[in-house]
């Protein structure tokens, strides 16, 4: 069973191909690790009571076992899964039965996916820390006074102790990206479209910067482990109109790898910079040509960014969140308004318009590079501080709950 549990994401499939352990026994064995590692990280907060009888059925042929054969994976608290509840971190949402499967659990349940456990996030997954008055807090096994990022904290912090080989995660800001970087894992923000991202309990349509934004995405422990969870993840889903059948072949096409240099001097920590230089350098050694890049905008990108978010979010959220979040995310949410500021309606069409002027900048970088290798934090991760509205941060392992947390 410890044998298990070191196997990535790749290598536990084809173990399972090869039939020299099934699928009930890799389940078992990440289960046995929630039991051991959760109640002392809160990274699940809700369990899958079929995990073991949906495995039993890969090996006995009842269920088509896909790419992945059975592997274990876990689902993100506010992403629909039928019969379980999508609570996305609020206590108003804890009776909130999903009444089918979001598209991108389909595709894993397609792809031959054991889903063995839901991960925390916190309210309205809006914070690049993971706690919330309901679940409580999550913790990174690597350090507990770091956090595990956020909104896909939880999915992080169970991947980075070994529970399940492939997690998954959404990003609107930095919620699949920040959480990987904090726990030493990779994580893949796909384009729009590339997963189809559609809630059933949630059949209205969202605004449009945030739907422009808001993509479904995979966390490993590698890069290969990453690709399959996008091949699992990507297949076809109608209710999402923006899906696309696009696929990469992953190769490089010139072998040209930009660094960014320019305005990260300034502000970069040590740690941050030898590892960019780690990057570049292991890029060099593959053969890949290496030089510095000027990255355009980037600091009207990240006004523009909140200024349409926190437009949106004035406009179709603030009165949820005023009602059902707790006082940490109204500051927040007060906060961010006010660094940003809100648009007019002219100010906000002018905004979008500008945002395709600046992706076109962009694209056209691209016309001369493959890569850009850049951090995604200037720091390294915050630290974890108490918080009154996180019921568990001030209990021990022996009294926190285990694999199921209400």
């Amino acid at each position: 069973m410890t044998e298990i549990l070191k196997w990535s994401a790749v290598e536990t499939v084809a173990h399972l191909k090869a039939r020299d352990v099934s699928a009930r026994e890799v389940t078992e064995a990440h289960l046995a690790r929630i039991d051991a590692v959760n109640p002392s990280l809160n990274a699940i907060v809700d369990d899958v009571p079929d995990a073991i009888d949906r495995a039993k059925a890969i090996d006995a042929g009842k269920i088509d076992p896909g790419i992945l054969h059975g592997a274990p994976v876990t689902t993100k608290i506010n992403t629909d899964q039928k019969g379980l509840v999508n609570t996305n971190g609020l206590p108003a949402m804890k009776h909130n039965v999903a009444p089918d499967d979001a598209a991108v659990v389909r595709n894993l349940h397609a792809a031959g996916a054991v889903v063995v456990g839901r991960t925390n996030t916190p309210e309205m997954s809006l914070r690049w820390c993971t706690s919330n008055p309901l679940h409580g807090i999550t913790l990174n096994p690597w350090d507990d006074t770091v956090t595990p990022g956020g909104s896909s904290g939880g999915a992080s912090a169970a991947l980075a102790a070994g529970i399940g080989v492939i997690a998954h995660g959404n990003d609107l800001g930095g919620s699949v990206r920040y959480p990987a970087y904090c726990c030493g894992l990779v994580g893949l923000r796909p384009s729009r479209g590339r997963i189809a991202n559609y809630n059933p309990s949630v059949p209205g349509g969202r605004a449009p910067m945030t739907a422009a934004m808001a993509v479904q995405g995979p966390l490993g422990r590698s890069v290969a482990d990453v690709r399959l969870g996008l091949e699992a993840m990507r297949g076809f889903a109608a209710e999402d109109p923006a899906w696309t059948a696009a696929s990469g072949n992953g190769r490089l096409k010139t072998g040209r790898i930009g660094v960014a240099t320019d305005f990260y001097e300034d502000a970069q920590h040590p740690t941050v910079r030898d590892a960019m230089e780690r990057a570049a350098q292991a890029a060099k050694s593959s053969g890949c040509d290496i030089m510095p890049v000027k990255l355009p905008d980037t600091d009207r990108i990240s006004e523009l960014w909140g200024q349409l978010l926190f437009t949106e979010t004035e406009v179709l959220s603030k009165a949820d969140i005023e009602t059902y979040g707790s006082a940490d995310l109204q500051r927040w949410l007060e906060t961010f308004t006010t660094q940003f500021g809100l648009l007019d309606l002219a100010g906000y069409m002018n905004a979008i318009a500008e945002r395709s002027v600046l992706q076109r900048r962009w694209a056209r970088m691209f016309e001369t590079i493959d890569a850009v290798i850049m951090p995604t934090s200037l720091s390294p991760p915050l630290r974890t501080t108490s918080n009154s509205n996180t019921p568990d941060v001030h209990m021990n392992s022996s009294t926190r709950k285990s694999r199921s947390i209400s």
